[in-house]
């Protein structure tokens, strides 16, 4: 089954580490690290339902060393237009990639 982990954690470099952990831990592929607002930053993640609990358990473990993780929280068996957002998400990241690939 599918799955989708989210991270929220203060600053960037917090996000970061909790995103090289998840996927460090488990068979899980990174969708994206984004800025919310107030220094927040969320970790979103995709994978079988087994490997992001075990990535969002890593996450939160290595993280909480360094700094404050905000919230976790796992999707099993999204809904098809919660996957639609996601790989809208996923286009818009790649679609950003290649601007800065050509500069």
């Amino acid at each position: 089954m599918v799955a989708l982990g989210f991270i929220e954690a203060y600053g960037r470099v917090c996000a970061i580490e909790a995103a090289d952990a998840a996927l460090k831990a488990a068979d899980v592929h990174l969708i994206s690290i984004k800025k919310v607002s107030g220094g927040l930053v969320t970790v979103i993640l995709e994978g079988k339902l087994a490997a992001i609990h075990s990535a969002v358990e890593a996450a939160k473990i290595r993280a909480k060393m360094l700094c404050r993780i905000v919230n976790t929280n796992i999707i099993p068996g999204p809904a098809d237009e919660t996957l639609a957002t996601i790989e809208e998400i996923r286009r818009i990241r790649k679609k950003g990639s290649r601007k800065r690939k050509n500069k």
